[in-house]
């Protein structure tokens, strides 16, 4: 019977506990989207991260992938917890120097975008592919 008094006291006092919590200063999950101090979606930041990731994309793709040692993979992305989103592979007979320059842009604007807006993600640890093959005359990751 005390026991069953002590427990009922423990929850009487956990329910009358005002919590201390400012759910506007927790982070925010990655489906919400920050809005700048008009209230209106960053729409310009989100243009330009698209605009330069289908940039990369299109240099990545394009060549046809023949012999996989002529293909090279990077981190392409940055998650808030660290790493990069995903990988994808490119040729190494592309503008080498140009398209890294563009995967480290993105890649710093990723890294920047998240902590501005104090962004979090879910931290699972995306391995660098090992093997790259060609299928149809495109990379596939093994």
């Amino acid at each position: 019977m005390k026991k069953l008094w002590f427990c009922l006291g423990i929850i009487m006092v956990s329910f009358s506990c005002k919590s201390t919590i400012n759910p506007d200063t927790l982070p925010k999950p990655l489906p919400e989207r920050p809005v700048d101090d008009a209230g209106n979606l960053t729409q310009q930041e989100s243009s330009e991260m698209e605009n330069l990731k289908s940039e990369i994309l299109a240099m990545a793709k394009s060549e046809k992938c023949t012999n996989p040692a002529d293909w090279k993979t990077i981190g392409l992305g940055a998650k808030a917890c660290g790493g990069p989103v995903s990988y994808i592979a490119y040729s190494n007979k592309i503008d080498e120097v140009k398209f890294l320059e563009k995967v480290n842009l993105y890649n710093q604007r990723a890294a920047d975008y998240n902590k501005k807006y104090n962004l979090v993600s879910d931290c699972m640890l995306v391995m660098q592919p090992e093997n790259i093959v060609c299928e149809n005359e495109k990379p596939v990751f093994k």
